[in-house]
């Protein structure tokens, strides 16, 4: 294969999406760092978007654009105290367990963890993300430490 052939093959396409989503989340989390927090009366709690990046192919001017966006969007996330802290997920992984593939669907590229009064109000600011608008999935989930142990435990005993 030569060098031409290889550039338009669907891992680099994919690889191509993943370092420019990782150049927006960095700029988020830079950003995240450098605003003060603002007192809250209200106890916010942590959620996370997983990002999942569709079939759509992104030219470069898209890309900057998608860039640019996502910095004026998170700047006002972080202005409102959201607390952006973005994650990002190499292309490898493995897969085990049952016959149900999570290769089957879009491949998580990204996580957002980012603090909110409630799932409403995170749900919100994933709406929100330019990255919906460049074929970017997203799923919002509540983020909790685990169970205490007696407290798993008792629930599987009352059975």
């Amino acid at each position: 294969m030569n060098a031409c052939e290889c550039s338009h093959t669907p891992a680099k396409r994919w690889i191509l999406l993943t370092v420019t989503l990782v150049a927006c989340l960095c700029v988020v989390s830079v950003l995240a760092q450098s605003t003060t927090n603002l007192a809250s009366p209200t106890t916010m709690k942590t959620f996370v978007i997983i990002f999942r990046q569709g079939p759509q192919q992104l030219t470069e001017a898209d890309k900057q654009r998608r860039a640019q966006e996502t910095t004026a969007w998170a700047k006002a996330q972080n202005a409102g105290g959201h607390k952006l802290d973005p994650r990002i997920l190499a292309p490898e992984s493995e897969h085990r367990g049952s016959g149900n593939s999570a290769s089957d669907e879009q491949p998580i590229t990204a996580l957002l963890f980012l603090e909110a009064r409630d799932l409403s109000e995170a749900t919100q600011v994933a709406e929100a993300h330019p990255a919906l608008h460049y074929g970017s999935e997203v799923e919002v989930r509540p983020w909790a430490p685990p169970a205490p142990v007696g407290a798993a435990t008792a629930t599987t005993t009352s059975r």
